[in-house]
């Protein structure tokens, strides 16, 4: 994403909302998450509410921010500096994040990306240099841990 679409992403929650819906990181709800009805709407900032069954639900519910209660513009940046390989600790300190809010979140993120990677018909193919030293990334984080 290029610098210019980034800044008008994060100025606002709606935009970042709008944007992290876009890109699939978001779910959209056509119907209760509950009893299936088709009569819902948003009741509060960020949640939805069944008129049929009276039941409430995140708007996070369901997608790889479920039990983060990071504002959507800090998520849009904190996806950026995870593809420009910023490190957990220093995205904490650019984001004014603890260390482990940014930590889960990146951790989050790789293993979408695993799981993501896992439904693809294609593998991976060809060579893969490695030095004594090391080991395999799904066995020092869990990485697609089922």
């Amino acid at each position: 994403m290029r610098l210019a679409r980034l800044s008008k992403v994060v100025s606002e929650e709606q935009e970042a909302e709008k944007f992290l819906r876009e890109k699939g990181v978001l779910k959209e709800f056509r119907q209760c998450l509950y009893c299936g009805s088709k009569r819902f709407g948003r009741v509060r900032r960020n949640f939805y509410k069944c008129y049929q069954c009276k039941r409430e639900w995140s708007i996070r519910k369901g997608s790889a921010l479920e039990g983060l209660k990071i504002p959507f513009p800090k998520l849009v940046l904190a996806l950026k500096l995870f593809e420009l390989e910023t490190p957990a600790l220093r995205a904490s300190k650019e984001l004014e994040l603890a260390y482990n809010t940014a930590h889960k979140l990146f951790q989050r993120i790789r293993q979408k990306i695993c799981r993501q990677s896992g439904k693809e018909e294609e593998l991976l193919e060809g060579e893969a240099e490695a030095d004594e030293s090391y080991t395999p990334p799904h066995q020092v984080f869990g990485i697609c841990s089922k």
